[in-house]
Protein backbone atom coordinates (compact mmCIF):
# COMPACT_ATOMS: atom_id res chain seq x y z
CA UNK A 1 0.00 0.00 0.00
CA UNK A 2 1.37 3.42 -0.96
CA UNK A 3 1.61 6.26 1.53
CA UNK A 4 -0.26 9.50 0.84
CA UNK A 5 2.99 11.24 -0.19
CA UNK A 6 3.79 8.45 -2.67
CA UNK A 7 0.28 8.59 -4.11
CA UNK A 8 0.56 12.36 -4.61
CA UNK A 9 3.93 11.95 -6.30
CA UNK A 10 2.46 9.43 -8.76
CA UNK A 11 -0.44 11.63 -9.91
CA UNK A 12 0.14 12.67 -13.52
CA UNK A 13 -0.61 16.29 -14.32
CA UNK A 14 -1.74 18.01 -17.47
CA UNK A 15 -0.51 21.57 -17.84
CA UNK A 16 -3.16 22.42 -20.42
CA UNK A 17 -6.15 21.44 -18.28
CA UNK A 18 -7.34 24.45 -16.26
CA UNK A 19 -9.52 22.26 -14.04
CA UNK A 20 -6.50 20.29 -12.85
CA UNK A 21 -5.83 20.81 -9.14
CA UNK A 22 -2.08 20.97 -9.72
CA UNK A 23 -2.06 22.97 -12.95
CA UNK A 24 -2.05 26.35 -11.27
CA UNK A 25 0.21 25.53 -8.38
CA UNK A 26 3.58 27.28 -8.53
CA UNK A 27 4.89 25.00 -5.80
CA UNK A 28 3.94 21.84 -7.65
CA UNK A 29 5.18 22.96 -11.05
CA UNK A 30 8.52 24.27 -9.80
CA UNK A 31 9.21 21.20 -7.64
CA UNK A 32 12.12 19.26 -9.19
CA UNK A 33 11.57 16.14 -7.05
CA UNK A 34 10.30 14.23 -10.09
CA UNK A 35 13.53 14.97 -11.99
CA UNK A 36 15.60 13.89 -9.00
CA UNK A 37 13.50 10.72 -8.80
CA UNK A 38 14.17 9.98 -12.48
CA UNK A 39 17.90 10.50 -11.94
CA UNK A 40 17.89 8.17 -8.95
CA UNK A 41 16.05 5.51 -10.98
CA UNK A 42 18.67 5.87 -13.72
CA UNK A 43 21.47 5.40 -11.18
CA UNK A 44 19.70 2.28 -9.90
CA UNK A 45 19.11 1.08 -13.49
CA UNK A 46 15.40 1.00 -12.83
CA UNK A 47 12.14 2.40 -14.24
CA UNK A 48 8.66 3.02 -12.91
CA UNK A 49 5.85 1.10 -14.56
CA UNK A 50 2.31 2.40 -15.17
CA UNK A 51 1.31 1.42 -11.63
CA UNK A 52 4.17 3.44 -10.14
CA UNK A 53 6.11 0.34 -9.14
CA UNK A 54 9.89 0.37 -9.46
CA UNK A 55 11.19 -2.28 -11.86
CA UNK A 56 14.92 -3.10 -11.81
CA UNK A 57 16.31 -3.50 -15.33
CA UNK A 58 19.83 -4.58 -14.46
CA UNK A 59 22.80 -3.88 -12.23
CA UNK A 60 22.89 -0.44 -10.62
CA UNK A 61 25.48 1.98 -11.99
CA UNK A 62 26.95 2.40 -8.49
CA UNK A 63 26.25 1.26 -4.95
CA UNK A 64 24.09 2.92 -2.26
CA UNK A 65 26.95 5.10 -0.99
CA UNK A 66 27.55 6.38 -4.50
CA UNK A 67 23.86 7.01 -5.13
CA UNK A 68 23.60 9.00 -1.89
CA UNK A 69 26.67 11.02 -2.80
CA UNK A 70 25.54 11.85 -6.33
CA UNK A 71 22.02 12.71 -5.16
CA UNK A 72 23.42 14.92 -2.40
CA UNK A 73 25.58 16.81 -4.88
CA UNK A 74 22.64 17.16 -7.25
CA UNK A 75 20.25 18.50 -4.60
CA UNK A 76 22.55 21.47 -4.13
CA UNK A 77 21.53 22.64 -7.62
CA UNK A 78 18.34 20.81 -8.53
CA UNK A 79 15.93 22.55 -6.17
CA UNK A 80 13.13 25.12 -6.16
CA UNK A 81 15.42 27.93 -5.06
CA UNK A 82 17.51 27.49 -8.21
CA UNK A 83 14.43 27.34 -10.43
CA UNK A 84 12.99 30.56 -8.98
CA UNK A 85 16.35 32.38 -8.97
CA UNK A 86 17.59 35.17 -11.16
CA UNK A 87 20.80 33.73 -12.56
CA UNK A 88 22.95 35.51 -15.11
CA UNK A 89 24.42 33.52 -18.00
CA UNK A 90 27.90 33.54 -16.43
CA UNK A 91 26.46 32.16 -13.17
CA UNK A 92 24.80 29.25 -14.99
CA UNK A 93 28.11 28.44 -16.68
CA UNK A 94 30.09 28.79 -13.42
CA UNK A 95 27.69 26.63 -11.42
CA UNK A 96 27.62 24.00 -14.15
CA UNK A 97 31.42 23.94 -14.31
CA UNK A 98 31.72 23.71 -10.52
CA UNK A 99 29.19 20.90 -10.37
CA UNK A 100 30.91 19.08 -13.24
CA UNK A 101 34.28 19.34 -11.51
CA UNK A 102 32.89 18.25 -8.13
CA UNK A 103 31.02 15.31 -9.62
CA UNK A 104 33.95 14.18 -11.79
CA UNK A 105 36.33 14.24 -8.83
CA UNK A 106 33.89 12.38 -6.60
CA UNK A 107 33.30 9.67 -9.21
CA UNK A 108 37.00 9.27 -9.98
CA UNK A 109 38.33 9.33 -6.41
CA UNK A 110 35.60 7.05 -5.09
CA UNK A 111 35.11 4.72 -8.07
CA UNK A 112 36.18 1.68 -6.04
CA UNK A 113 34.21 2.71 -2.95
CA UNK A 114 31.11 3.31 -5.10
CA UNK A 115 31.73 0.04 -6.98
CA UNK A 116 31.63 1.72 -10.39
CA UNK A 117 32.65 -1.20 -12.57
CA UNK A 118 33.40 0.53 -15.87
CA UNK A 119 33.99 3.88 -17.54
CA UNK A 120 30.71 3.62 -19.43
CA UNK A 121 28.74 3.56 -16.16
CA UNK A 122 30.75 6.54 -14.88
CA UNK A 123 30.07 8.47 -18.10
CA UNK A 124 26.34 7.73 -17.90
CA UNK A 125 26.18 8.91 -14.28
CA UNK A 126 28.10 12.07 -15.17
CA UNK A 127 26.03 12.91 -18.26
CA UNK A 128 22.63 12.26 -16.65
CA UNK A 129 23.51 14.30 -13.56
CA UNK A 130 24.95 17.24 -15.50
CA UNK A 131 22.11 17.41 -18.00
CA UNK A 132 19.55 17.41 -15.16
CA UNK A 133 21.44 20.18 -13.37
CA UNK A 134 21.91 22.27 -16.51
CA UNK A 135 18.23 22.16 -17.38
CA UNK A 136 17.36 23.21 -13.83
CA UNK A 137 19.88 26.06 -13.93
CA UNK A 138 18.45 27.23 -17.25
CA UNK A 139 15.03 27.59 -15.62
CA UNK A 140 16.57 30.17 -13.27
CA UNK A 141 18.53 31.91 -16.01
CA UNK A 142 17.45 35.53 -16.49
CA UNK A 143 14.45 34.94 -14.20
CA UNK A 144 12.75 32.76 -16.83
CA UNK A 145 10.42 30.96 -14.41
CA UNK A 146 9.97 34.06 -12.24
CA UNK A 147 8.91 36.08 -15.27
CA UNK A 148 6.52 33.34 -16.33
CA UNK A 149 4.90 33.14 -12.91
CA UNK A 150 4.81 36.91 -12.47
CA UNK A 151 2.65 37.16 -15.57
CA UNK A 152 0.49 34.25 -14.46
CA UNK A 153 -0.34 35.27 -10.92
CA UNK A 154 -2.32 38.07 -9.37
CA UNK A 155 -0.42 40.45 -7.16
CA UNK A 156 -2.20 41.64 -4.04
CA UNK A 157 -1.22 44.98 -2.53
CA UNK A 158 -2.18 46.22 0.90
CA UNK A 159 -2.76 49.91 1.52
CA UNK A 160 -2.69 51.53 4.91
CA UNK A 161 -4.50 54.80 5.65
CA UNK A 162 -2.20 57.63 6.66
CA UNK A 163 -3.90 57.78 10.11
CA UNK A 164 -2.96 54.18 10.81
CA UNK A 165 0.65 54.73 9.75
CA UNK A 166 1.16 57.03 12.73
CA UNK A 167 0.40 54.29 15.22
CA UNK A 168 -2.53 52.90 17.14
CA UNK A 169 -5.91 54.05 15.88
CA UNK A 170 -9.03 54.41 17.97
CA UNK A 171 -11.02 54.02 14.79
CA UNK A 172 -9.58 50.91 13.05
CA UNK A 173 -12.45 50.79 10.55
CA UNK A 174 -12.62 54.54 9.89
CA UNK A 175 -14.29 57.46 11.67
CA UNK A 176 -18.00 57.42 12.35
CA UNK A 177 -19.92 60.56 11.48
Amino acid sequence: MNTEAEQQQQIPYNLTAPSNNYGGSIIYLTNPENELRKLELTLRNAVENEKGEVVIKGEALLNEDGIRSVMGIMQSIVNQVTIMSSLQDWEVVSLTDFLADTLARDLMVNRNTYEITNASARDKIYFCALSTARITLNRGRNESDKKFWKGSTQEITTRIDSEQKRGFSLFPFGRRN
